[in-house]
């Protein structure tokens, strides 16, 4: 890959209008991305996920999670500090965000969890198996997303809880513009979905869909900004932000 302004812009033009991928290549971008963190550990928005996914959802405390495309740990992080995780499977498409995921699980005190490699759609997993699942900005990535809400659905319980964030597609161009211009790590191989195809997914893996968000509407910046988003957003929650929030948020329960 030729990291440049034209050579950067050809790959996420790429990654945009491309009509297949695998979950291979998905795996190939993630190892390459060596400053996640570093990128979003002062990104509001990425941390805007985890906190709008607790204050949404009702999962209960001690719960058997499942964090799909967990990457380095912070969801899980972020709900077992929160009192909400019991016992946890980490999983992911990247080895290398996983060998960042378990230390930081460890490090911070936390081991009763496993983590495992997505190489496909099939868990290795028992049906209703989990309590809770996090699905967070992890659909777009997979070439077929109905497969994998699907197994989503199989391995959750009866009654459980499934967290699903994905951009809004209209944040398409800034995401590629921001790759582009080295603000912010590149998406790599996905597709941003569809509102209406989302919840027919979803619905389609057997959830029903007990609250939706769209959330955020400053992604990162100075503090006096990020404040007048989120006064926005709260005035605007169920008028504007449904059409340009960057990010949609639904928790959904099993039937």
């Amino acid at each position: 890959m030729t990291d440049n302004l034209w050579g950067r812009a050809l790959n996420e033009m790429g990654y945009w209008l491309r009509r297949r991928w695998t979950i291979s290549e998905v795996t190939e971008h993630w190892d390459r991305v060596e400053d996640y963190d570093g990128i979003n550990q002062n990104t509001y928005s990425y941390w805007r996920r985890f906190v709008d996914g607790l204050r949404l959802s009702n999962i209960p405390d001690g719960a058997r999670v499942l964090d799909v495309c967990a990457r380095t740990g912070h969801g899980t992080l972020y709900f077992y500090r929160h009192g909400k995780i019991g016992s946890a499977v980490c999983a992911d498409v990247s080895p290398r965000m996983g060998v960042i995921c378990r230390q930081r699980l460890e490090e911070n005190g936390f081991r009763n969890f496993t983590w495992i490699q997505l190489s496909g759609y099939t868990l290795p997993h028992a049906d209703g198996e989990f309590d809770a699942v996090l699905c967070f900005e992890t659909v777009e990535h997979f070439p077929e997303p109905e497969r994998l809400l699907a197994e989503l659905g199989r391995v959750t319980k009866r009654g459980g809880t499934l967290i699903v964030s994905t951009p809004n597609v209209l944040w398409e161009p800034i995401h590629a513009l921001a790759a582009i211009l080295k603000l912010h790590h590149s998406e790599g191989p996905h597709r941003f979905i569809r509102y209406r195809r989302l919840r027919r997914m979803i619905e389609g893996a057997g959830f029903a869909i007990e609250r939706a968000e769209t959330t955020v509407l400053v992604a990162a910046g100075p503090e006096p900004l990020v404040k007048l988003g989120e006064w926005v957003e709260k005035r605007t929650k169920n008028t504007l932000m449904p059409w340009i929030g960057l990010r949609r948020m639904l928790v959904c329960r099993k039937l």
